[in-house]
């Protein structure tokens, strides 16, 4: 992997559910990032991990120690190569196979990061990769569209959060933090709030329905001062600052998003978002965009509603009638939370994973 920053990225936290969460009986996890990262220091990631600390992908340096990694498999007789993250799709494959392990990467977004150049290189770096594993179909038939990939090669695993992190409480105090009033309703946003997430179509949704309801409060969860300032001085200009709140990067969302009335995401590109697997084990309404993967989570009227990328107008319509009609918001979150608890939980993620994992090795060998 890349990197490891902690577990509010929706990767990070998908491998650290996966590492933890191997039967060890049938494999031993080894943890290896390009990258050193103070996060891995933490005593429950401490017996698997081991850093290269590769910053650059083509120079001598690099290239050496990927020869040494492809001597530690063989030496080491590791039977399977897990890849996350872009730089190591790119360069880890070839020397994995190398040293004689099976070699499965993963996509789990829509590409926004492809560029002819990646893409060159991930076509050579493919022909070193036995499978792929995505996290929804739609990541899929992008990857056999950009990249060629066969698709008889690539198996969807969805996402999955643990049963016992949706079952936390309400944050305590998290209203009178910010002036909430007990009887206010809350529309609510986790996301990292880069422009691909375009949370400015969030508040000028939010703007329409402010005009209406006038108890109610939108609050972001995520994103550093960075991302925030500049949201927070356009929300001064259209004078609804007392009604948005920002709390940024919170290690534990789940116990704010227990305090939404309705949950949005309105982001331009998702692979399967983890936000909407939040809202739905919280058993709350969402309203989200109709890409990526969010189809796959969000069934239009039964557990939510699927709106137009950009259609500001019907983000604000179908927040107001959720917020409008309690029995309308509890029957959809009741559907998400059925739905979660039927296919997306980490349990079923990690039985879906050693299932892949096993296949994998005994298809090709």
């Amino acid at each position: 992997m890349d990197y490891f920053i902690g577990t509010e990225g929706g990767t990070e936290r998908q491998v650290f559910e996966l590492v933890k969460g191997t039967d060890q009986n049938r494999y031993r996890p080894y943890f290896f990032t390009f990258q050193p990262m103070d996060y891995l220091h933490d005593k429950e990631f401490q017996p698997y991990v081991n850093t290269l600390n590769i910053q650059r992908l083509l120079d001598i340096t690099s290239i050496l120690k990927m020869l040494k990694l492809s001597f530690y498999i063989y030496k080491t007789k590791i039977d399977l190569v897990h890849i996350f993250f872009n730089d190591a799709a790119v360069l880890a494959p070839f020397f994995c196979k190398l040293g004689g392990a099976k070699v499965i990467t993963s996509r789990r977004d829509m590409g926004f990061w492809y560029t002819p150049r990646i893409l060159n290189a991930l076509k050579v770096s493919n022909r070193f990769v036995d499978r792929i594993a995505v996290n929804s179909n739609a990541v899929k038939f992008n990857v056999v569209k950009m990249e060629g990939y066969p698709e008889s090669r690539i198996k969807v695993i969805y996402n999955g959060l643990r049963r016992n992190r949706i079952e936390q409480g309400k944050a305590p105090l998290f209203r009178d933090k910010f002036n909430i009033s007990p009887d206010h309703q809350i529309v609510g946003m986790v996301s990292n709030l880069y422009d691909v997430k375009r949370p400015k179509d969030l508040i000028q949704a939010f703007l329409e329905v402010n005009k209406t309801l006038k108890r109610v409060h939108l609050v972001f969860v995520g994103g550093g001062p960075k991302e925030i300032e500049p949201l927070k001085i356009y929300v001064d200009k259209l004078s609804i600052n007392r009604h948005v709140h920002f709390t940024g990067k919170i290690p534990e969302p789940i116990p704010v998003i227990k305090h939404f009335d309705v949950c949005v995401s309105c982001s331009e590109s998702e692979g399967l978002s983890n936000a909407i697997l939040e809202y739905m084990g919280c058993g709350k309404p969402v309203v989200c965009t109709n890409v990526g993967g969010n189809p796959e989570l969000i069934r239009n009227g039964f557990n939510g509603f699927l709106v137009d990328k950009g259609d500001i107008h019907n983000i604000a319509d179908r927040i107001k009638a959720i917020l409008s009609d309690c029995c309308l918001g509890k029957t959809l979150g009741e559907h998400g939370k059925q739905l979660f608890l039927s296919f997306f939980t980490s349990d079923r993620m990690i039985h879906n994973f050693m299932e892949f994992y096993d296949s994998t090795l005994q298809e090709l060998n």
